[in-house]
């Protein structure tokens, strides 16, 4: 399906601001400001901005991490080449791990290094799940992946990546919405990774009084799904927006870390809460209608299964950035919407 003018205008936007090796050596020659690297941390920092545009580069990179991507590119055979100044390296956003942009021999390709997580992620469940996914043309496929680091290469494509506000957008939402179908209705297996019904168990401390009551009302939301009926089906189960890219005119999922066998319920309230579309009443009633959960039953295990994503994310939250509030407030919100439902 195309893609809307709209979003076209967009895609064309973001492009601009991506560099590229031309456009480095255009900053070079541009006014900058160049911060010596110091002992402490060895970091350079390049600032510049052409009169007239409004692109501004500001590259901040690591150099002991840019000899650790050359070191990984070596050892895997994606490149000969040693010398660290040929290849251009960028960051990318990221949530739970760290990826860049990396380009070395007239090719560009995505480097995605693990980052620390708060949960165990099987890699090889992750592997082999990505493969299957690749294999029903539900993702992008990938280079080289190490289950033994979870290091893991692909070419580099000219994405679009999905936004909140996308999900506004009746073709971009229906379009996310019918890759999901395509993967629940599909006859592939996941191996088992992670599973909402357990990981809040491990990463709740009790000790706290809102992770406490978070716990207790996960195990009971966990006892009603289970007598209401749970399916087995292959699940993304880490439905951000940045997870829905769209390549060619194609929409498609990425970065299956969180992949496993489960109810595609976790899936559609992991889709709504993660993305906020809970908050607009009429884009709720809306996207429900679009997934088929139209009566009372489906509608009261999806509120149980999104309560149960605000419990997994905001204890995964908490753990993973202790400084942050948003762990905690996605647990407030869950201990809430609980009292609303059971009263």
């Amino acid at each position: 399906m195309m893609i809307p003018t709209i979003v076209k205008k967009i895609v064309l936007e973001k492009y601009n601001f991506l560099v590229s090796e031309l456009s480095l050596y255009k900053a070079v020659k541009l006014p900058a400001t160049i911060a010596a690297p110091t002992p402490s941390n060895r970091r350079l920092i390049v600032k510049s901005s052409a009169k007239g545009s409004f692109i501004t580069y500001i590259m901040i990179m690591n150099i002991q991490t840019r000899e650790q991507i050359v070191a990984i590119f070596l050892k895997y055979n994606i490149s000969s080449n040693k010398n660290v100044n040929d290849y251009v390296i960028l960051p990318l956003d990221g949530i739970t791990n760290t990826s860049y942009i990396v380009k070395i021999d007239s090719k560009e390709f995505v480097l995605r290094i693990p980052g620390n997580n708060p949960d165990e992620i099987d890699r090889n469940a992750e592997k082999q799940n990505t493969i299957l996914a690749e294999q029903c043309g539900l993702t992008l496929p990938h280079i080289l992946f190490d289950v033994e680091n979870g290091i893991k290469i692909s070419k580099y494509y000219d994405i679009y990546t999905y936004t909140e506000k996308d999900f506004e957008n009746n073709e971009l939402r229906k379009n996310a919405i019918e890759v999901l179908r395509k993967l629940h209705s599909s006859e592939i297996t996941f191996l088992d990774n992670f599973s909402p019904y357990k990981v809040f168990e491990n990463l709740a401390d009790i000790s706290n009084r809102i992770e406490k009551d978070a716990l207790f009302v996960g195990r009971k939301i966990v006892n009603i799904l289970n007598n209401l009926g749970l399916e087995q089906r292959p699940c993304h189960q880490d439905l951000y927006c940045g997870n829905f890219v769209i390549f060619e005119d194609n929409t498609y999922l990425i970065d299956w870390e969180y992949s496993s066998q489960g109810d595609p319920y976790f899936d559609f309230a992991d889709l709504f809460w993660q993305n906020e579309l809970e908050k607009n009443i009429e884009l709720k009633k809306a996207a429900l209608i679009e997934l088929g959960l139209v009566n009372q039953d489906q509608k009261e295990k999806f509120n149980y299964f999104e309560i149960l994503s605000m419990i997994t994310w905001g204890l995964w939250a908490k753990r993973k950035s202790p400084k942050s509030d948003k762990g905690e407030e996605a647990l407030i919100q869950a201990l809430k919407l609980f009292e609303k439902i059971i009263l």
